[in-house]
């Protein structure tokens, strides 16, 4: 499960700097400068690499207030530790190897940038190791040749030039430890090129680029070396014979103050590539955290710390250790199971003699019949006799045990009642007396025995004289413990959920029918309030349905514990991630609606505000909820009106965004019947010709119109035009949206191929939905639309949401790239407002990103929205993204775009309201820029 839910902060972080650099500025002159110490491991000299490394501080210093300050200082490793360990340093920059232990160590905070370095001409986020040998050793052609052989390396700690090498050589049965001869020749790089060229060693380990890097520089002769296990990384511009490992980050200390933090975090990621300091460190600067966990799996497999402590034992060592054991074991299994079958042969011949016993004894059974019936009354089943003049029990052996009673002790009634359990007593004891008065009778009741309770049921008869006197008593006891349970798992399989334990709709439904048809309940003096959890199924998505079912064991339980105006409460779960709880107080009879929604409000802010603990990880969830209120006055209602009425309320929650709680209004019902009717008549909309398709332009900054997206819009024959808000969601929740989709894709074909008979270069931006996306047919229909459309796909531009990103990423990955490569592009709509995250971003072929109009509308007057346009602008323009604003309608807007980019295009009512194609059509020629109000 992934682990995470990404959202938009980690992309605003990018530039939330400008914004807290505006505040530390204005910070009072006196305030007393802080000196934070950035730590970084000895790599050669250590004069040499604070020289190198200082014009990353100097530019650290620039960005900051005159009130805070950096210095580099560079240790060596133990110097380093004990620096950490006394919370001498507050920030690190150092090698990813030395990052995981000390993450371990002294709760390093998660990377906050990671280097970019220069390899080729080309800005990499990750290195990588080879394995390299003479030109000439024709004997050592892949990693299994190795075995044996001297290989030179820097040193046995050196995650690029031993550790990234010997994971390889394990992956490939090799022991780095115990199967080679290391021969460790220490820094420079150059020492392990000379052991391998003077034939000092066999092999040697290298960091990718350091041998290419000498050959240009003319110290390496060309063709005097070779790759073992060479290969070609994606994305990675040289031979490797590693896998790709991210380059150094920049870490953080715990007590580095917040604020501070992310101020370091915005000065790097906002080092340009081609700047001043960039080129003096002979780096690209900096980028967005790598994924570290790779290296951790490294530092595992070859138990180095901080995994050096715990001994792991592969199968293959246990087989080796324990071999004789598991062979004479094995020998062990086999002969028992030899002897088994010998002895269930002699078994069933033994069977088969007395099967022939038993015909002979058949009728002779048949004769005791009689005698019989009796004894198999009772086998197993207690039986006593009671003599009304002694007052004592005499039982059978099995009555004893039932009891916990010894064999010699005389039995009186009392020795009896002492074993039943309090609140079954009485009205045994009442059964008791009337069998004294001549009445037989049947009961249950529960004996303990220890800790055990027992079930019993026990059948009384009176033995009387030919007068019809009582003379004694007789009874059986059987022991009925699994039935009664049995019986009681059948009732909870009916009226409780499987799950939560709790009850389920079923039992809600028969406990609403009780209220209703109490007559006594005062009206309005219940309520039925249903809650869904809000965004449930992304979290079920993303965590897993394990993860799901125990985050709904734990709102169950804990909605279980609630009180309501002085009441026990009672919860059901009704269905999936909705619960309902069922309140009855002659309290609510005298309340408005007004003190009722700010009571529960509260009830429910407070009920939902502490995380859930899942797992170890705590989770916050927010609720949508629907109450009604019943019974109403001389309105006889039924419980499923009343459950339909509380459903509606839950809806119209939902629809609000969630995180609400609405009451039951009777317009709640039109509204209803107005979905319904939306969802029987969009079914007949395609075949009727009821669609219209809109198109709005979108503008560079000089005016110039540049590409437009298609909207649809729907024209019904008796409501009107009716808005894709109220209709696309009945669309997208079956599969129409894919129909829909199909008839757009070739409406929007057929509009380029016209535009281009009139002259005009249409690029179009189409929607499509995640439905469509995640079908298996939808590249092969792709493929087919623009082979017999036979229009330009660089000119379309396909439009889809972060949503689809929550599906499996691999395939989403690979049905994107393989369009790609047909030429179409892909944009995502509404950024910043679903679950991406800049992982995704880094792994999809997407050409544009389109800033939501809820960003746009505040940003000239906002702080914290024109923070966020900026961070999406610095992203997108650090990876080539290109950009569209949404929801332009003010001058005051456009010009706060403009200053802060000059390659944004603008789609808003100020520039242009959607209208008809044709319309658009006829107007696309004027390329100087008219708002439209």
């Amino acid at each position: 499960m992934q682990k995470w839910i990404a959202l938009l902060c980690l992309s605003t972080l990018a530039l939330l700097g400008s914004q807290l650099q505006a505040q530390v500025n204005q910070l009072p002159a006196e305030s007393t400068s802080h000196v934070y110490r950035i730590g970084m491991p000895l790599v050669h000299d250590g004069e040499v690499t604070a020289r190198l490394w200082q014009p990353l501080v100097d530019y650290l210093n620039q960005q900051q207030s005159p009130a805070q300050s950096f210095e580099l200082v560079v240790l060596d490793l133990q110097a380093l530790d004990t620096a950490l360990d006394q919370g001498e340093l507050d920030f690190i920059f150092t090698n990813p190897s030395l990052y995981v232990l000390y993450s371990y160590r002294y709760g390093l905070s998660s990377p906050l940038a990671t280097l970019l370095n220069k390899e080729q001409g080309q800005s990499v986020s990750q290195f990588a190791g080879i394995i390299f040998s003479r030109a000439d050793r024709s004997d050592l052609r892949q990693l299994a040749d190795l075995k044996g052989k001297r290989i030179a390396t820097v040193s046995r700690q050196s995650l690029a030039t031993f550790q990234m090498q010997a994971v390889e050589l394990k992956r490939q049965g090799i022991s780095p430890t115990d199967e080679i001869e290391l021969l460790e020749t220490g820094l420079p790089l150059r020492s392990v090129i000379d052991a391998v060229m003077s034939r000092e060693a066999d092999a040697g380990f290298m960091r990718a680029g350091v041998l290419e890097q000498l050959q240009a520089e003319g110290l390496l002769e060309v063709g005097s070396y070779k790759l073992i296990g060479s290969q070609q990384q994606p994305g990675f511009p040289l031979m490797t014979s590693t896998s790709l490992y991210p380059e150094w980050p920049f870490a953080a200390l715990p007590h580095t103050a917040p604020d501070v933090v992310r101020l370091v975090t915005a000065s790097l990621l906002s080092l340009p590539a081609n700047s001043e300091v960039a080129q003096q460190l002979g780096i690209a600067g900096f980028t967005i955290p790598g994924d570290y966990r790779g290296i951790d799996r490294l530092l595992r497999d070859l138990r180095l710390p901080p995994f050096d402590q715990q001994a792991i034992f592969t199968l293959q060592e246990i087989w080796a250790q324990w071999q004789l054991y598991w062979v004479l074991l094995l020998i062990g299994a086999a002969a028992f199971l030899i002897a088994s079958i010998l002895i269930l042969r002699h078994k069933n011949r033994h069977l088969a003699v007395s099967q022939q016993c038993n015909q002979q004894i058949t009728e002779q059974l048949r004769q005791n019949e009689l005698l019989l019936n009796h004894a198999q009354h009772v086998a197993c089943i207690g039986s006593w006799d009671y003599d009304p003049e002694t007052g004592l029990f005499n039982c059978t052996e099995q009555m004893r045990l039932m009891f916990g009673l010894s064999e010699d002790q005389p039995i009186c009634l009392d020795d009896f009642m002492a074993q039943i359990i309090p609140e079954d007593i009485d009205h045994t004891q009442q059964s008791w007396n009337q069998a004294l008065a001549g009445q037989e009778y049947e009961l249950d009741y529960r004996v303990r025995l220890g800790s055990d309770v027992r079930w019993l049921h026990e059948k009384l008869h009176i033995i009387r004289n030919s007068h019809g006197e009582m003379v004694r008593l007789m009874g059986t006891v059987q022991d009925v413990t699994d039935k009664v349970e049995y019986e009681q798992h059948i009732e909870s399989l009916a009226f409780n959920d499987a799950l939560t334990k709790i009850p389920n709709r079923a039992w809600l439904q028969e406990q609403l029918q009780d209220v209703l048809q109490d007559r006594a309940e005062q009206p309005y003096s219940a309520l039925l309030i249903l809650l869904n959890i809000d965004r449930f199924k992304t979290i079920n998505n993303a965590r897993g349905s394990r993860f799901g079912d125990a985050l709904l064991i734990a709102v169950g339980q804990r909605l279980s514990q609630c009180k309501l105006f002085g009441v026990e409460v009672e919860v059901a779960r009704v269905a999936g991630d909705e619960f309902a709880i069922l309140v009855q107080s002659d309290r609510l009879a005298d309340m408005q609606v007004t003190a009722l929604e700010i009571t529960l409000a509260d009830h429910c802010s407070q009920t939902f505000d502490a995380p859930f603990l899942i797992d170890d990880e705590p989770i916050s969830i927010s609720i949508s909820s629907g109450v009604t209120r019943f019974p109403e006055e001389d309105d006889l209602i039924t419980a499923e009106l009343v459950f339909q009425r509380a459903s509606m309320a839950l809806t119209h929650s939902r629809l609000e965004g969630g995180g609400q709680l609405t009451f039951f209004e009777s317009p709640m019902s039109e509204a209803a019947g107005y979905r319904f009717r939306l969802e029987r008549d969009l079914n007949r909309a395609l075949e009727q010709n009821q669609l219209r398709l809109f198109m709005q332009p979108q503008f560079d900054g000089q005016g110039y119109k540049r590409a437009a997206e298609l909207l649809l819009r729907w024209e019904h024959p008796e409501l009107g035009m009716i808005s894709p808000a109220d209709f696309i969601p009945i669309a997208e929740s079956s599969n129409l949206i894919v129909d829909l989709d199909i008839w757009v894709m070739d409406q929007a074909c057929s509009l380029m191929q016209q535009a281009k008979v009139m002259g005009i270069t249409l690029h179009l931006a189409v929607n499509i939905s995640p439905r469509h996306f995640c079908n298996q047919a939808f590249v092969p229909w792709m493929k087919a639309v623009l082979e017999q459309q036979g229009v330009n796909p660089e000119q379309l531009m396909l439009e889809v949401t972060e949503g689809l990103f929550l599906n499996d990423i691999d395939s989403v990955s690979a049905k994107m790239q393989e369009l790609r490569q047909l030429g179409l592009r892909f944009s995502i709509d509404d950024f910043g407002t679903g679950y991406s995250s800049l992982a995704y971003l880094k792994r999809l072929p997407v050409s544009e990103i389109k800033i939501d109009r809820s960003f746009v509308q505040d940003a000239p007057k906002e702080p914290d929205d024109a923070a966020l346009i900026e961070a999406i602008l610095a992203v997108a323009d650090k990876m080539q993204l290109q950009v569209v604003a949404e929801g332009v309608e003010t001058l005051e807007q456009a010009e706060f775009l403009k200053v802060r980019s000059e390659t944004i295009l603008f789609q808003g009512y100020f520039y242009g309201r959607p209208a008809p194609v044709q319309d658009w059509l006829t107007r696309w020629q004027e390329n100087t820029l008219q708002s439209c109000t």
